[in-house]
């Protein structure tokens, strides 16, 4: 195919994901009227319909699906073809058992759940492109398919397989990616623990071991799996483009771990993605602001589609509760706020059997007599008024940077700590930006950096000069750098940067990490109660006399900071954190001026003391940085008090700017991360979308548009808001009231 056909819509997307293969005849005669009630303009057919569209191997039956999309579209409901991927069909399973994935131990596992394939089988790949090409070639010039929608939720539940077939692909791909054992040799530092390689046929994947993995083999691994499983979607995109310039997506699921989402974005038409926040989470809403900003970076900017969420209640976790009043409305407008140009759900008819009973759906198993089905028809209306909203985009000039191989490296460490939630130190950023409604792009290490006022680089457990070298153009333009602790700690065949962390960013940033020194929180030695109470504790105490006069700050799980410029004070309190202290959590680092690489070849390394301690004689200062904040000594801070926790380099730009190199050597707390976000929000001339709204209430920009959003259960009233809302259809001529759980879309008056 020559060109791909753009996504065209003439109003957001909305409906859901439609399996009618499950229900009668008369139900789905029932389904077309409830979906044109509710303003169902788009469905996705077919994404667990492996069995009926391939019933036995090489026989395929496409004409009731066929009928189905042609009865959707007399009633003007588009499709978004799925390829039915995702769930091999039994005939599979029993005639080639090897397609069947191998967990670590092992153990082959069966068929009777969902994604069990391999994705290095052969015949899995084979039989999932012909299907692909064979829907392709069917429906490839369908006027009623605007997208093809290829597998489902890629690696949700095998990201990793370790069969005989994986071994060998993973010892092609390492004898590709490093040409001689030799390299790989050099590359996994296998010396350590007599582990060499003589030949690539040597190398096993990395199931169960007696202890640790080794560190770039995992890396290697990670890397591997996710070019397998990304091979499965490249094979199916391939046959589909052979019959049809129908743009390609698959979904998402946010930033998750195991699939590098940045690489497999460059290969899909538009970027979609599913999402299940608990509605028993006080941050739900931050953690819909975080996955939509992720999507947008992923688009580059342009509009995306949520193709999954719930109307309601999830079946999955161990206890499901439903959405509150208003939830399902604000939580879609709210990714509407965030860049999405649609809002799909799973699934349009609850399930009335099989393992997703429970899951909610737009059409509940009480029909009518649900809220759900209320809410799901005001929803659908409230979305084609936002027809004029296709295709705006939003701006920021804040952005945080995410790297999935970071993340990988930073899992398959062994120390210096536990690895933590993906994406924690990133998340954090995002949560304290979006909660002080600042906008902010999620944005990868090969994107496009410059510009912005103020880049946010938390955790990126690899060294990437790239990332440095565009943190040194934007603070020479007088912008603002944040580096935090976790930065450039490894390189990319996970050994250590030696000379010091933070790699490319020391001679930026003015300074370098020694050592780190994290705390492990409470140790219970022999004989002790971990459940012991403080009474118990001082009774065991007035006998042993050894252990009671250790000290041990390292059992704590904070670290107490002090302010070493006015500005940070006051800015504490600007940020509404009057009265609190400043702390970190359990990760803290022991920062020294950053030493040229001529001195560190000049010693080999051995430096003498002067050297090491270089900074500290001048008070505020270390190098050419200046000490924003130190450990003081409280919490688990006291062999580190007076030492550097957050700095700040100043650096001479173009035309008398001056822009900032921020270093954070340890994980701030909510307050604390406010905190210097309002101090450096300062130096940046950098504002809130709408300042001073009240609690609860967000407010995002996109293109003319403003979005109000009333998290809270109180209704508020606001100031100044002037146009019209297209959800209601109102003038708003100065002061508008929202109600709890509920949100307004303002366009320019006429």
């Amino acid at each position: 195919m020559t060109s791909v056909k753009p996504f065209v819509q003439t109003s957001p997307a909305y409906g859901g994901d439609y399996n009618p293969e499950q229900w009668d005849a008369a139900t789905f005669d029932r389904d077309l009227e409830l979906m044109v009630e509710q303003g169902v303009n788009m469905v996705s057919l077919g994404i667990f319909s492996w069995a009926r569209l391939e019933p036995t191997e090489g026989t395929y039956d496409l004409d009731w699906i066929a009928t189905l999309i042609d009865r959707l579209y007399a009633k003007g409901i588009s499709t978004d073809l799925a390829t039915g991927t995702a769930s091999p069909p039994v005939w599979m399973a029993e005639t080639y058992p090897e397609s069947l994935p191998v967990n670590a131990n092992g153990v082959r596992l069966g068929f009777g759940s969902r994604q069990q394939y391999c994705p290095s089988s052969p015949i899995y790949r084979e039989k999932s492109a012909a299907l692909a090409g064979a829907l392709a070639e069917r429906f490839g010039a369908h006027p009623a398919v605007k997208l093809w929608h290829i597998n489902n939720e890629y690696g949700c539940h095998i990201s990793e397989c370790y069969c005989d077939t994986c071994r060998v692909a993973f010892q092609g791909w390492l004898s590709e990616r490093y040409g001689t054992i030799e390299e790989l040799n050099q590359a996994w530092g296998t010396d350590f623990w007599s582990q060499r390689y003589a030949a690539f046929e040597q190398i096993n994947v990395p199931k169960a071991m007696p202890t640790f993995r080794n560190p770039g083999q995992m890396l290697d691994w990670k890397r591997f799996s996710n070019h397998q499983i990304l091979g499965c979607m490249l094979g199916e995109l391939n046959a589909i483009r052979e019959h049809s310039a129908l743009p390609i997506t698959t979904n998402f699921m946010g930033a998750f771990a195991p699939l590098d989402y940045r690489e497999w974005a460059q290969h899909l038409d538009l970027i979609t993605d599913d999402h299940y926040p608990d509605p028993a989470d006080p941050a739900a809403g931050a953690d819909i602001a975080w996955q939509a900003d992720v999507m947008r970076g992923l688009a580059k900017g342009a509009p995306w589609l949520l193709m999954e969420q719930t109307t309601g209640a999830v079946q999955w976790r161990p206890r499901n509760s439903p959405k509150r009043p208003g939830q399902y409305a604000m939580w879609s407008m709210q990714r509407m706020a965030h860049g999405a140009d649609g809002i799909l759900q799973f699934q349009w008819r609850q399930s009335k059997g099989g393992s997703e009973t429970f899951h909610a759906g737009m059409v509940p198993h009480a029909g009518k007599a649900s809220r759900t089905w209320h809410d799901s028809v005001w929803l659908g209306q409230a979305l084609k008024r936002l027809a004029p909203v296709l295709g705006a985009r939003s701006e920021a000039s804040v952005a945080v940077v995410i790297d999935w191989e970071s993340e990988w490296a930073r899992s398959v460490s062994v120390g210096p700590s536990d690895h933590g939630t993906p994406f924690e130190g990133a998340k954090a950023w995002h949560r304290t930006l979006w909660e002080q409604g600042i906008a902010t792009d999620v944005l990868g290490p090969d994107d496009e950096l410059d510009g912005y006022k103020v880049l946010i680089v938390p955790e990126l457990f690899i060294d990437r000069p790239s990332v440095a070298k565009a943190a040194e153009r934007i603070t020479a333009a007088g912008g603002h750098v944040i580096v935090t602790a976790g930065t450039s700690v490894v390189n990319e065949t996970m050994g250590a940067q030696l000379g010091g962390y933070l790699g490319s960013f020391k001679e930026l940033l003015g300074v370098q990490v020694a050592d780190h020194a994290l705390l492990t929180g409470p140790v219970f030695g022999p004989g002790e109660n971990r459940l012991a109470t403080t009474e118990e504790t001082t009774r065991a105490n007035t006998v042993n006399r050894m252990s009671r006069a250790v000290g041990i700050p390292a059992a704590h799980t904070w670290l107490g900071l002090e302010a070493t410029t006015p500005a940070l004070e006051r800015a504490l309190g600007a940020a509404g954190a009057e009265g609190l202290d400043l702390r970190g959590g359990m990760w803290a680092e022991h920062v020294i001026a950053a030493i040229p690489a001529d001195l560190l070849e000049r010693y080999d390394g051995d430096l003498p003391e002067g050297i090491v301690a270089k900074g500290f004689a001048v008070p505020g200062k270390i190098g050419e940085a200046d000490v924003i904040a130190s450990f003081d000594g409280r919490g688990g801070s006291v062999d580190l008090a007076g030492m550097p926790a957050i700095t700040r380099r100043t650096i001479a730009g173009e035309g008398g700017t001056k822009g900032g190199a921020w270093y954070v050597a340890t994980d701030l707390d909510a307050p604390s991360r406010a905190a210097l976000w309002t101090m450096v929000s300062m130096y940046a001339r950098i504002t809130p979308v709408i300042a001073g709204l009240p609690d609860g209430v967000e407010a995002q920009k996109r293109g003319e548009f403003t979005f109000l959003l009333n998290h809270s259960d109180k209704s508020v009233q606001l100031g100044g808001i002037v146009g019209i809302d297209l959800i209601s259809g109102q003038s708003c001529t100065g002061h508008v009231m929202i109600a709890p759980r509920s949100s307004m879309v303002v366009a320019p008056a006429e």
